[in-house]
Order: structure tokens, then C-alpha cells, then sequence
């Protein structure tokens, strides 16, 4: 697929594409903000603004060679993030396919950009038309299972953003205010979404249905490095109602068993055994159940993973060891164990190259004897 795709760009197919879609856009009347534009169009509507911070992120060497540099000290500046209340009796606004924001034929950039916008625009909208009097619209991202779509991206971009408006509208009753977006279609999504106050029944998969009306409220995404002001809020929420209690502490390895998984798990585990660790299978869990998981746990350790967003349930001073391969290592558990006060360590070894896609799903090989040497030398330090 990738030699197709550079034999199309070598013969100038990208560029016709691009004219195409173009052309169709401004046929069909689209005029497509990006986000700063977005941000400056939605100046009368602003409700609420939260500016970025710096966070330093430290120097991270392989545990394995620390010769070796995995994530080089750097500044880490959050993104402002918003919220906003459009509202015009005489204008409908509409959500298109994939959750962007049209209004008066202006596409809004509230995630990231308009990829998703762009997969919408070839086909005629034939969807069921939905009018309501207010819609909160949460995301506008296509989910492709690969760039959007997982538990990551729920909580800090969609879970996050409900709890900024909900913090910015107290008295608004969330329950009784319909909510649409492209759906993730899973467990969590429900039961998150159940905890912050939301009725499932006023949920529309905006996949399905074009819900039109002449005043919404939104927000954009703080992408990959969530502005702490909405990890706090998101946990005030949710704490509020499941109401969590530490009563141990575990060292945890917590397995994977899709894309990268490590290849001589059974072989590592064996010896995280001799150190009293827990085992936790990956297998489907409700949100109360994975707060606890983490909420108890001293030292974390496993294959980077989605489920490492729940260490923002844990304790200050818990340690989260991520094991990686080289040729995907991103950096951001890194920023949420720093921003919630944790330690942090990683590892890989050294492997072939290969390209992006493959890397996001390659499976993990480990030294047994590097790690068990490098726990042996932490737990005397840190008994």
C-alpha cells in the first residue's frame, strides 16, 4: 500500500485528488476554519478559556542501557482549551457525519483538524434528521481504530471535554440534554458517560443521525497532552460517585493480550512472581473496577498500552514502568505520570526497523534478566 501511494504522489494523483475535493467543497458551499480560525469565530460564543501550561518532562534512559536515550528532556506546553455556547434562533446548525460542527456552511475544527470531514463529502447525506432545541456535540474524529477510537482517546478527549462543559453550565441538566458524536460503541463509553449524568437514551451516534438545531455548546480537544485543569475535573466527577478507597499495595503487571504484546510473557512473569507482583489479564473491566485496580497499585509495570490512562487514579508517588519497542515509544504516560506526581522508567531493546503502521502493533520481546535486575535494584532502594 505505501509504493502505491508513492507511485500516486510521483504522478501528481495527490494534487488532482486535493482540486477534486475542493472543488466539491465550495460547490456544495463549505468553508473549512482551522482551529485558530475556529477560535476566532467562536470569540462572542466563549464561555470558558483554559490556558496551556508547561510541564518539563525529564530525561528518560533505557533501563536496559542507560546509554541509551528514550525520551530526551523537553518542554511540553498543553493546549488552551474552550468552551463554547453558539446559539441563533434564526440559524440551524447541523452536525455533520462524523461530529464536525457546521454552521451557516463553516466547518468548525474542534479535534485536531477535518480528516474525518473529508471522508464525509464524497457520498450525499442520507442520514435521519434529528431537530432538537440544544445539542452538546463532544468529538468530530472518525473512529478507525488506529489514530482515533480507543480508550485513550475517550477519556481525554471526549470524557474530558463533557466534564469542562459541565463544570462551565452547573445548573445545565446534562440528562436531559441530547449529546452527539461519531460513537466508540463500547463498555467504557456507556459507563463513563453514565457516571458523568449523561442518559444513554439522548445519545446519537451522529454516524447514523444528522442532529440539527439552533444552539450548541462545545469545546475543543486538548489532543495528546490533556490540559490538567480537565484531568482534575474529569476526576472530581467521577469520584464523586464511585467513590473510591485505597486499601492496598500492589506492584502490578498488567498484560495485553492484541497488538503489542510481549512475546516471552510467560517467561516474565514467572519472575515479576518472585517479586509479589499481581497479575491483572486483560480482559473487559468497568470503570470502578480499573480505578481500583490502579488506585491500589505502588508499582506498575507492562507493555505500553491504553490502559495506562487509569494512572490518573493513582497514588503520588506510584511508579510506572513501560515496556516498549523501539521502533514506537510515545511520550504520553510519561506526561500524565509526571503531571500526577509519579515515578517513571522505561525499557526496550534494540530491533529491526520497521514502519510506522507496523510499529504501532508490534509485539514485544523482553530481557527477563534486564528487567529482574533492575526491580532487584529498585526494591532494595525502594522496599
Amino acid at each position: 500500500m505505501k509504493h502505491i501511494k508513492k507511485v500516486a504522489d510521483a504522478i501528481g494523483l495527490k494534487k488532482i485528488y486535493y482540486k477534486r475535493r475542493d472543488s466539491l467543497l465550495r460547490l456544495r458551499g463549505f468553508t473549512l476554519l482551522n482551529l485558530q480560525q475556529t477560535i476566532s469565530f467562536m470569540v462572542p460564543y466563549k464561555i470558558k478559556s483554559v490556558p496551556g501550561e508547561i510541564t518539563v518532562l525529564p530525561k528518560i534512559t533505557n533501563i536496559a542501557d542507560d546509554k541509551i536515550v528514550i525520551f530526551p528532556e523537553k518542554e511540553c506546553l498543553t493546549d488552551r482549551v474552550f468552551v463554547w455556547e453558539y446559539q441563533d434562533p434564526n440559524q440551524i446548525l447541523a452536525i455533520s457525519k462524523f461530529g464536525s460542527i457546521i454552521i451557516n456552511g463553516k466547518v468548525l475544527t474542534t479535534d485536531r483538524n477535518h480528516f474525518s470531514f473529508y471522508k464525509d463529502i464524497w457520498e450525499r447525506d442520507k442520514r435521519t434528521i434529528k431537530k432538537t432545541s440544544l445539542v452538546i456535540a463532544l468529538f468530530s474524529q472518525f473512529q478507525d481504530g488506529v489514530f482515533y477510537g480507543g480508550y485513550y482517546d475517550f477519556i481525554f478527549l471526549v470524557a474530558t471535554k463533557l466534564c469542562r462543559i459541565k463544570d462551565s453550565f452547573p445548573s445545565l441538566d446534562i440528562s436531559k440534554i441530547i449529546i452527539t458524536y461519531p460513537l466508540f460503541n463500547t463498555n467504557y463509553e456507556t459507563d463513563y458517560l453514565q457516571l458523568l449524568g449523561v442518559n444513554i437514551n439522548n445519545l446519537i451516534d451522529s454516524s447514523k443521525y444528522k442532529v440539527a438545531a439552533p444552539q450548541v455548546i462545545t469545546g475543543n480537544s486538548a489532543q495528546w497532552y490533556p490540559n490538567l485543569t480537565d484531568i482534575i475535573s474529569l476526576k472530581q466527577h467521577i469520584t464523586a460517585v464511585v467513590k473510591p478507597t485505597k486499601t492496598e499495595s500492589n506492584r502490578i503487571y498488567i498484560s495485553r493480550s492484541g497488538r503489542r504484546h510481549i512475546i516471552n510473557e510467560d517467561e516474565l512473569i514467572i519472575m515479576l512472581k518472585k517479586f509479589d507482583f499481581v497479575i491483572i489479564e486483560d480482559k473487559p473491566r468497568t470503570v470502578s473496577e480499573q480505578i481500583t485496580i490502579y488506585q491500589n497499585a505502588s508499582f506498575i509495570i507492562g507493555p505500553h498500552g491504553a490502559s495506562f490512562s487509569n494512572i490518573i487514579w493513582c497514588e503520588p508517588g506510584t511508579h510506572l514502568l513501560e515496556l516498549f519497542s523501539c521502533n514506537y515509544a510515545p511520550d504520553f504516560f510519561l506526561y500524565l505520570a509526571k503531571v500526577m506526581k509519579m515515578g517513571y522508567s522505561a525499557y526496550y531493546e534494540n530491533t529491526d526497523k520497521v514502519d510506522y503502521i507496523d510499529a504501532l502493533v508490534e509485539d514485544i520481546h523482553v530481557s527477563v534478566p534486564k528487567l529482574e535486575a533492575y526491580l532487584s535494584n529498585f526494591f532494595q532502594i525502594n522496599p
